[in-house]
Order: C-alpha cells, then sequence, then structure tokens
C-alpha cells in the first residue's frame, strides 16, 4: 500500500522540477494539508524527506523552503553533470540502436514543437525527455543512474536560463547539432557539443542566483 507521503513526495518532486516550485519558494503545511486533503503528518513526512535529498531545506521563521544551491554548488554539479552527459553521448554514438534514435528524434522533435511555441514549461519537461533519451541509449545503467542523481539536484534550475532572450531557439540549436552528431555516430564531436552545452548552462546560472537572494 502507497503511503499518503509517498504520493506526496512525487508530486512535490514533479513540481520542483517541472519548475512549477522554484528555488527559494516557501512550503506551508497548512496550505499543503488543505491542497493535498490530508493532516499535517504525511505533509512533514514528505517534507523531512526532501529535505533529506536536498530538494528542500528549513531555515528559521520560513520553515520549509525549495532548496537554493551556491554558485559554486551548481558549478561543481554542471561540470560533473557536464562529463558525465559528453559520456554518455559518445556511448549512445558507438552503441546507437534503432530504438534509441527513433527516441532522440522523437525528444528533438518535441524540443522544436515547444521551442516554436516559446512554451518554456513545455520546453523544460521536452529537454529533460532528450536527455533521457541519450542517457538510455547509452547503454550503460551505472551512468543513466549517476545522471538521475545529479539531476535530481539540478533539475529546478535548468529551465532558468531559457527565460534569457533567444534562448530556447539557441538550446534547441545546440539540441539538434547535438543530435547529428550521435546520429552520425561521431562520438568525439557529440561529447564535445554536450559538454559545451552543459557548460554554458550552468555558467548563467550564478547572476540569476543573485535575483533569489
Amino acid at each position: 500500500m502507497v503511503r499518503a507521503s509517498d504520493k506526496l513526495i512525487e508530486q512535490l518532486k514533479h513540481e520542483i522540477f517541472s519548475g512549477l516550485l522554484k528555488p527559494g519558494d516557501q512550503l506551508e503545511e497548512a496550505d499543503l494539508a488543505n491542497r493535498f486533503g490530508v493532516s499535517r503528518t504525511p505533509i512533514r513526512e514528505a517534507i523531512r524527506s526532501l529535505v533529506e535529498c536536498g530538494l528542500l531545506e528549513t531555515r528559521p521563521r520560513k520553515g520549509a523552503i525549495v532548496r537554493v544551491l551556491s554558485a559554486k554548488e551548481l558549478n561543481d554539479l554542471f561540470e560533473v553533470a557536464a562529463e558525465l552527459e559528453g559520456m554518455a553521448c559518445r556511448l549512445a554514438s558507438e552503441l546507437l540502436t534503432q530504438s534509441g534514435k527513433k527516441a532522440i528524434k522523437a525528444g528533438l522533435e518535441l524540443c522544436r514543437s515547444a521551442a516554436d511555441a516559446e512554451d518554456i514549461p513545455a520546453y523544460a519537461n521536452a529537454n529533460l525527455t532528450f536527455h533521457a533519451a541519450i542517457h538510455e541509449a547509452s547503454g550503460n545503467a551505472w551512468l543513466v543512474d549517476q545522471l538521475d542523481q545529479i539531476q535530481a539536484r539540478i533539475n529546478v534550475y535548468r529551465l532558468m536560463p531559457y527565460e534569457a532572450v533567444g534562448r530556447l531557439e539557441k538550446s534547441l540549436e545546440e539540441h539538434q547539432e547535438i543530435s547529428e552528431a550521435v546520429l552520425a555516430k561521431d562520438g568525439i564531436r557529440a561529447n564535445t557539443l554536450m559538454r559545451d552545452h552543459m557548460m554554458l548552462q550552468g555558467s548563467r546560472l550564478p547572476g540569476l542566483l543573485k535575483a533569489l537572494g
């Protein structure tokens, strides 16, 4: 039987990863209890779990908030993510299957549709789908697991640069180039393009974080 707190954890994770809850947003126990129709006990259990996994933090007189990582923490995470994402591209290029190719193309099309509609939340989700397709195509379960753990920390920040004028179009262009390199089985170029893509995304965040205090 699924506990109420487990359902809350998954729902709150979804809202954080999709950007509905942003870094610095406060979570009120009473509001959550009313919204989900549960007592405060599962709310507190869910908050405790999300604090332990690093998605939330508690502050005096503010209670639980969506955790705001420091610029150093984000830079470190994006450096590691860039290397692992690049590795995933290289492996995907070497091991590409028809199903992997189809999934990567589908993810790219989702990105294109969202960019054409200038729909930032939809693009954020499509971006994750595109990257996940490459991860799976790498055929390395340990690598996928490590990327999943890192992305649990950085996904909440990934859509922030999309607010910049022209960034959706630039991101789509980068995805197109990465996709072409992977599908052409040019692992070295795919690796380099993905690393640059991730580091550019990460480099924009320190300035944006200043607005969050």
